[in-house]
């Protein structure tokens, strides 16, 4: 149990999993129901977590053990995760098989996985079936139907949540909010974030990244500074997250500033604050702290993306750096995609 519990690592899982093939029979679905929490909560590879999951139940079938509904919660989640729709479309239909698709805790758990694999049809249609009374439920497909660039869906039944009187959990305002970006609904964003201070959900972090994002989407970067200077802590993701927002209103010294606050004060960055980094960088002219930077990704254990690329080329083609720009495409270890070459001809164009 030690080692699967929340954030269940790699060599953790590996160790549980060997202690669990040391058992000859294991006839209690708690030794399969906690390995596979592990699995769900893994922060390994969730495609990986996913398939080792699905191993541990069919052993547990093939040994005469009865799922229970902790078993399918779990595994549902591990299909979730790694978006493995078809995998848990037949979970699914076996909890139907042995009843226990209707319970409490696996119908939510299943319109999350349809919601998170993508088929909001069989979501609307699992949601269809509940009392409505559900805050995970409701949760699952505001989340839905925001990943889908359905704000005004999300809205709806944000509101429908109101009117039964659930009380909205930080994963609902999180949603809520990349609802208002998406429309760049600036004021109702605005009223969402007094909506947060009263229900005692203001000084959360992952809420307060979501509000920056808001912000910055909805075009008051102005705000979106107030909350990161408010904020008693912070994460990764909300200095990413406020360094791309500088990025994007075209205050590239502010971005990289903020950066190396950000590595001072011991915060290692990922592929999304160099992302920032780089957009600065080649939207302010700073061609030689770009290509710094980029090389720095290497030191940080970082795999450029696509995205990284495509803001070295942007980068090097805005200077007038044409034929480097060219070369440097063209030395790519990838196959360049046709988003690095329009960068290069509209540069080439303008």
């Amino acid at each position: 149990t030690l080692c699967t519990g929340p954030p269940a690592g790699p060599a953790h899982l590996a160790y549980a999993r060997q202690v669990f093939d040391r058992v000859p029979h294991p006839a209690d679905a708690v030794w399969y129901n906690t390995l596979l929490r592990g699995y769900a909560r893994s922060s390994s590879s969730p495609s990986s977590a996913s398939a080792l999951a699905a191993r541990v139940f069919v052993r547990m079938l093939e040994e005469g053990v009865a799922p229970d509904t902790y078993t399918f919660v779990s595994l549902l989640k591990a299909c979730a995760a790694a978006r493995a729709g078809e995998e848990g479309r037949q979970a699914h239909a076996l909890a139907v098989k042995l009843g226990a698709a209707g319970h409490d805790y696996v119908r939510p758990t299943l319109i999350n996985m349809y919601a998170e694999c993508g088929d909001a049809r069989a979501a609307r249609v699992m949601f269809g079936r509940t009392d409505g009374g559900c805050v995970v439920s409701y949760n699952a497909m505001i989340a839905a139907a925001v990943r889908s660039s359905r704000p005004g869906e999300a809205l709806v039944l944000f509101r429908e949540m109101q009117a039964k009187g659930l009380k909205p959990t930080s994963v609902t305002v999180i949603s809520v909010l990349s609802a208002c970006a998406l429309l760049g609904a600036l004021e109702l964003g605005r009223w969402v974030h007094d909506y947060v201070r009263k229900i005692g959900l203001g000084s959360l972090v992952k809420v307060s990244t979501a509000l920056i994002d808001m912000y910055a989407k909805c075009g008051s970067l102005e705000d979106a500074v107030t909350v990161f200077q408010g904020m008693e802590s912070r994460d990764r993701q909300a200095w990413s997250v406020m360094i791309v927002a500088y990025a994007n209103h075209g205050y590239g010294r502010e971005a990289i500033s903020l950066f190396e606050q950000m590595k001072k004060q011991g915060m290692k960055p990922d592929d999304i604050t160099f992302l920032g980094v780089l957009y600065a960088c080649s939207h302010s002219g700073l061609v030689s702290e770009g290509l710094q930077y980029f090389d720095d990704m290497k030191d940080h254990g970082i795999v450029p993306g696509i995205k990284h690329y495509g803001c070295v080329t942007d980068l090097l083609a805005r200077s007038g750096q044409l034929e480097r720009a060219y070369k440097f495409i063209d030395e790519l270890a990838i196959n360049p995609t046709p988003i690095l070459w329009r960068t290069l001809l509209s540069a080439c164009g303008g």
